[in-house]
């Protein structure tokens, strides 16, 4: 899986930088993600918080889509041993086709790291995604439902995964003869863990808020 993630970063990364030279649609957006974190493990629900920050570019070349999107932060537990503060930080890239102008089916790499005082936690996650950002009728305002669905994993520092998915839904708007950009979203993320020693099977959810604004260059 870390060389099968590792060789499709590089391929990403390889096509980014040319078609950024001669793309269609360049766009940069920065904001943050209201995150609350939610772990279920049997009976018991651990809860932390905390505000993420972070940037994205896209890049459209005809019916190519080039995505790098990175954010950061720090989930608030609540100080004891079993919830303690964690940092977190996750870096995804997207290569996708777009079979009509909105719509857009690819694939998804992504790495999460979580760092706590227990140790560092390390996720690598690949597989399919799905955007859809239909027009809404009135002049630079679309929707958004993107989702991905990421079954191949490998961890470090921690138990396996058996399932991830990603879910946002929200608008976009891009003001006519403008080139600036803002968007608001609702993000619900869901991962399924394996057992692990004595340890039983649980499920951890992300979910809140996220708030951009940015640049669209080109037509």
């Amino acid at each position: 899986m870390r060389r099968g993630s590792a060789y499709v970063a590089l391929v990403l990364a390889a096509l980014l930088v040319p078609a950024a030279a001669q793309a269609q649609t360049l766009s940069l957006t920065a904001g943050g993600f209201n995150v609350q974190r939610r772990v279920f493990l049997q009976s018991s629900v651990v809860e932390q918080t905390g505000p993420w920050v972070g940037a994205n570019g896209t890049v459209r070349l005809g019916k190519l889509r080039l995505g790098l999107s990175g954010l950061m932060g720090t989930l608030k537990g609540d100080g004891s041993a079993t919830n303690p503060d964690v940092k977190a930080r996750t870096t995804a890239l997207t290569l996708g086709l777009a079979f009509v102008p909105s719509l857009t089916v690819g694939v998804q790499v992504e790495a999460r790291r979580f760092d706590a005082d227990a140790g560092v936690t390390a996720w690598r996650l690949i597989g399919g995604r799905v955007r859809f950002e239909p027009s809404l009728g009135i002049p630079g305002l679309r929707g958004i439902v993107d989702v991905a669905v990421l079954p191949a994993s490998s961890v470090s520092g921690g138990p396996s995964l058996k399932m991830a998915m990603e879910t946002t839904v929200g608008l976009t708007f891009s003001p006519p003869r403008s080139v600036l950009q803002a968007r608001l979203a609702y993000r619900f993320e869901r991962f399924d863990i394996a057992a692990q020693g004595l340890a039983g099977e649980r499920y951890e959810q992300f979910r809140g808020l996220i708030a951009e604004a940015g640049i669209r260059l080109g037509r």
